[in-house]
Formats: C-alpha cells, sequence, structure tokens
C-alpha cells in the first residue's frame, strides 16, 4: 500500500535492517565498536497459515507483525477441541465422561501429546502445567532456505526469521526444568544469526555444541556443482543452566583402530613378565582375525603411546624415567578409583579392551560423540516410520543420539516443529514422554500415522537397536481455530472472486484489527492492484491476531458455540476443577 495503511505499526527507525547497531552513536558497525544485535520488529508472528499437501504446493509461512500495545491476550490458554485417545486398541474420540487424566496429582504429565495449532500459541498453552518440566526440546524450524514460501521482502529475511525464532525460544526456555537443554537443526544461511539469538535469550555460558552433521556426499549432480558442495547441516544445542546440566557420554561405533598393533602373549604371567609380539605375527600363530575375534583378544591387542612428560603428574613422570631405565620388564602405577597405567620403554601401554563400547546391543570399538557427527545415515530415511517425507526428514538414529546425551526413561521431550513427528517417534520408543505439535493439515495422514505405526510395533529406524515391540498410547487434541479459520480459507484460495467472498464473511463475523479501517480498505486502488499471493497476505494482516485460536477465557460465551465436552476435556487438562 502507497500511504501503509494496512501495515501500521510494522516500521521502526532501524529502516527495516538487521544488522549489530551501536547504541551509543544510533548507527551500524562500520561507524562505531560497540555494538548489540536489534530487531526491527516488536513482535512478529509467522502464522503458517500453509496451503494443504493435496494443493500441490510448498509450505506457506505468512508474516504477520504485531505492535507491542496490541498483545493482550495473544499468550493465554487456547479452548481445546478434538480429543482422541490413541492406543494398540485403535484410535477413539475422548468425551467429558472418558476416564482419564492428564496430569497426576503431583501435577506431573502422565500422557504423551500430539497437538495441532499454532506452535508459539501452543507453547503458551502448555506454560500453566510444564513451566519448568520439560527435560529437552528438540526442533528442526525452517531453514529460511529463500525456498522455503516465507511472505516477506528480501529485506526482512533474516530479521522477520530471527524474530520468528526469538519468540519460540523465550516461551521455550520456560519450559525447560534446570538441568535441561534445548537442541535445534539449522543449516548455512541462519546458522550464525542463530548462535547470537541464542547467545541472547539462554547465555553464552550455556553453550553446549555446535554439531557438524554430514547428510551428503558430492557425488551425482552434486559433483559438478561450480562451487564447494554443501553437505552438511548444524545442530546447536544450549542449557538452561550449564551448571545443572547432566551430559551422558555417547560413544559412535567405528573401524578397528590400526594403530594397536602389538600384542601380549603371555596376559596371565605377572605383568612384569609381559611379552610383547606384531599383531599381525600373533594373528598367523594362534589363528584368528583381530576384527572378527576383537572381544576375546581385546586386553591382549595393544598400542604403545608416548605420554606428554610435561603435562603429566609426578607419579607419571617417575614410571616414564624408570620405565626407560630398565626396559627389561613393565612397570605399574595403581590408581585407586581408576583404571591401573602401566609403562615399558617410556611408552604407556594402552589396551584395546578400553575401547570397546556396548553399542545397540553390540560390543563393538568406539570413541565418545564429538562435534563431528559423520556417521549419521540419510540414505533410506524418507520411509522410516512408515510414512513418506521426501525433504526435511532427519534420521531416527540422529534423534536417538540427542536423547542419549540429555535424557533418561520418563524425562519429557518437547518439539514443536515436529514434521513428520520423527522425535516423539523415537522418544515414544525409547521410554521417554513426548509432546509434538504442527500445525501443518499432514499432521493427520502423517504425523499421526506415523505415531500410530509406532504403537503399533514399527520396525524401521531405531526400533531393533533399542528393543521396541510396540505399546505405549498418546492423545491427540488440537487448539480450537477462529480468526485461524479464514487464514487457512484465505490461503487455500485459488481466486481473486473467493477472496472477495472469504472477505465479505470476514467483515461481517472475523476479529479485524482496531485499526481496520472498512471504507478506505474497500475504496482502496492499490490493493486492487495486488496478485492473488499480494491480497492474500493484505487480507491475513487485518484479522486480530489475538483471536486466531479462541481463548480460554472465552470458553463460556454461548456466542462461540463450545461443545460440553470441549469444556470438560479443556478444563481437565488445565486442571480448573481439580480441587
Amino acid at each position: 500500500m502507497a500511504d501503509n495503511s494496512l501495515k501500521k505499526g510494522r516500521y521502526t527507525k532501524y529502516s527495516n535492517k538487521i544488522g549489530l547497531f551501536s547504541n551509543s552513536k544510533g548507527s551500524f558497525i562500520k561507524n562505531d565498536t560497540e555494538v548489540v544485535l536489534n530487531f526491527p520488529f516488536k513482535d512478529t508472528v509467522l502464522e503458517a497459515g500453509m496451503s494443504k499437501e493435496d494443493k500441490g504446493r510448498e509450505e506457506r509461512f505468512l508474516q504477520i507483525d504485531i505492535d507491542s500495545k496490541d498483545i493482550d491476550t495473544l499468550e493465554e490458554p487456547k479452548v481445546l477441541t478434538d480429543f482422541r485417545y490413541v492406543d494398540k486398541d485403535g484410535e477413539r474420540s475422548l468425551t467429558a465422561s472418558s476416564d482419564i487424566s492428564f496430569f497426576d496429582e503431583d501435577g506431573e504429565l502422565k500422557q504423551n501429546l500430539l497437538i495441532k495449532g499454532n506452535n508459539l500459541l501452543a507453547l503458551y498453552t502448555l506454560k500453566s502445567r510444564l513451566t519448568g518440566k520439560v527435560k529437552l526440546i528438540y526442533i528442526d524450524p525452517p531453514y529460511n532456505t529463500g525456498n522455503d514460501g516465507f511472505r516477506y521482502n528480501d529485506s526482512f529475511n533474516h530479521s522477520g526469521w530471527l524474530t520468528f525464532m526469538k519468540n519460540r525460544l523465550e516461551v521455550a526456555k520456560e519450559l525447560l526444568s534446570d538441568d535441561g537443554s534445548i537442541w535445534i537443526s539449522i543449516d548455512d544461511n541462519e546458522v550464525h544469526y542463530l548462535k547470537v539469538l541464542c547467545d541472547e535469550v539462554y547465555g553464552s555460558s550455556n553453550f553446549i555444541i555446535q554439531a557438524v552433521v554430514k547428510r551428503g556426499s558430492a557425488t551425482g549432480h552434486k559433483a559438478i556443482n561450480p562451487t564447494p558442495v554443501q553437505v552438511c547441516d548444524y545442530v546447536i544445542a544450549y542449557a538452561k543452566d550449564k551448571s545443572k546440566w547432566d551430559y551422558k557420554p555417547v560413544y559412535q561405533k567405528r573401524g578397528y583402530d590400526k594403530a594397536y598393533s602389538q600384542f601380549i602373549e603371555n596376559i596371565d604371567d605377572d605383568f612384569q613378565q609381559w611379552q610383547f609380539i606384531p599383531l599381525k605375527i600373533a594373528e598367523g600363530k594362534y589363528g584368528f582375525d583381530k576384527e572378527k575375534s576383537i572381544e576375546k583378544y581385546a586386553k591382549q591387542i595393544i598400542r604403545f603411546a608416548q605420554p606428554d612428560y610435561k603435562n603429566v603428574g609426578k607419579d607419571v613422570q617417575n614410571a616414564i624415567d624408570v620405565s626407560k631405565a630398565d626396559g627389561s620388564k613393565v612397570y605399574r602405577i595403581n590408581r585407586e578409583g581408576y583404571s591401573d597405567m602401566y609403562f615399558w620403554k617410556g611408552n604407556r601401554i594402552l589396551f584395546y579392551k578400553d575401547k570397546l563400547r556396548e553399542i545397540d546391543g553390540e560390543l563393538t570399538t568406539a570413541e565418545l560423540v564429538t562435534n563431528l557427527w559423520t556417521d549419521m545415515n540419510y540414505q533410506g530415511i524418507a520411509k522410516e516410520g512408515g510414512v513418506t517425507l521426501l525433504r526435511g526428514k532427519k534420521p531416527e538414529a540422529q534423534i536417538k543420539r540427542m536423547l542419549e546425551m540429555t535424557t533418561s526413561e520418563n524425562d519429557i521431550v518437547l518439539d514443536f516443529c515436529l514434521g513428520s513427528g520423527t522425535t516423539s517417534a523415537v522418544a515414544h520408543k525409547m521410554g521417554r514422554r513426548w509432546i509434538g505439535i504442527e500445525q501443518m493439515d499432514y499432521i493427520e495422514d502423517l504425523t499421526k500415522k506415523r505415531l500410530v505405526n509406532v504403537v503399533n510395533g514399527d520396525q524401521t529406524g531405531v526400533s531393533k537397536a533399542v528393543g521396541w515391540q510396540g505399546g505405549g498410547s498418546f492423545v491427540y487434541f488440537e487448539l480450537k481455530k477462529y480468526n485461524q479459520e479464514y487464514i487457512d480459507r484465505i490461503m487455500e484460495a485459488t481466486s481473486l472472486k473467493e477472496l472477495e467472498d472469504i472477505y465479505v464473511e470476514m467483515r461481517n463475523n472475523a476479529f479485524l484489527k482496531f485499526w481496520f479501517d472498512r471504507s478506505h480498505f474497500e475504496k482502496d486502488e492499490d490493493f486492487r492492484q495486488l496478485d492473488l499471493d499480494g491480497r492474500k497476505e493484505a487480507l491475513a494482516d487485518v484479522l486480530d491476531e489475538n483471536q486466531l485460536y479462541l481463548n480460554y477465557a472465552d470458553m463460556d460465551d454461548t456466542r462461540h458455540k463450545v461443545t460440553a465436552d470441549e469444556k470438560a476435556l479443556t478444563d481437565k487438562f488445565y486442571g480448573t476443577n481439580e480441587n
């Protein structure tokens, strides 16, 4: 609009630019060295009023900017609807008379939850019962690649996406337990901006890791790329309070370590009399293959390592010196509470048995997982869980790794960008409680279907590794829509005539923004010049974001036609009628 009549509250002194800004000089970093990260919008909700997959269109995110003075009921809990319970016996609707409890007497979550609705509003809906109770949050948010349908000018690219993330990360932090953490998948487009944002929200001192995840190779069509091929994603992780975060070391499989090339023939004799021969000779002499017989011979297969003399303790320095002076025997240091250390001719003896770990039921050569994840197999994951999602899916093994590092059985795991349901599927198989939030219409035919498959014993992904045989249950429900119904219809419209009919209904029945001037809008020639997508954005922009979903406080208003079952189950979820 030429006069910005439909965009009130959008513009600031920063000219809609994201950047490093100096408060002291009122200029960007090129003019000063004192900098802070600034956001151009007071608040932003990317409504995700998306088209249905069966329309053959990509995901659409519609940007709606909200002035802080306009935010009053946005964060309030919402009315809940369409409650369904799923277990091995199938799916059944819940009613007011259903014998179900969402929380126990101590306020602890009893049910796994699959929620359909705007994820920001769903997060606020969870606050009343789950603040400080979630052990792990993992999300795979939109990557802001420029191809994902975000509806804003290029100048808003980083700022709009960052504000979208900021709003959700802030409330997510409140849901985390003091010993909890959040893990976020991202790629090159926003990884550095996201790191700065998370430093602000969670504190730089609570940074855990930025893992590099290999998801492909420079093969096929990629091999002829005129620039270096991007084959990695990243996972950024922050603790709510790193001093309280409980890290659990995780190991990954690896091939045989060729540095271990020596063999102790007489391992059962006194250690001072040990005799060493090359491993190759031992394999021929005793008729074994080191890789196939590693479990049996691991205590005899060794390597010699030179300690860093200047950076070891006096006892180790003494053992090095003594063993160098007399190479006829092995020397030992007894360490209370730790493994003994052995030295020969100034070298420390390292045993292959110490490299073995049981991973997924198999004793194998292993090493500690670092920030380089090259062992995630992305091949064939499209059909994991018995559902197909061609883009954006993460391997179940990747989620399993994060859960092993950060959670224990019965901890709560939350994913508010659930997609195909990978996080909830893995959490279910590993005995964690879980909450998944998704707004896309594919939640019914994709996400929920996958979780039904899990309950029924799905054997793809990590099932065999964790011994999954099926079982458990979950509850599905939705945030009850109001203005969101119009958002959905606007985004699905295929003609200008259809949009005009929707506007007539909006004008008569919807909650519109307080500043909306009907007479001005209907005469605005600039609006008439917009194409279909432009009109969609303009129409959606006049809807009151505070009324996208029905607020719990308005549940008893007869105009909204909330059913007795919806009221009873909503009250039960929030604990309104609990003594």
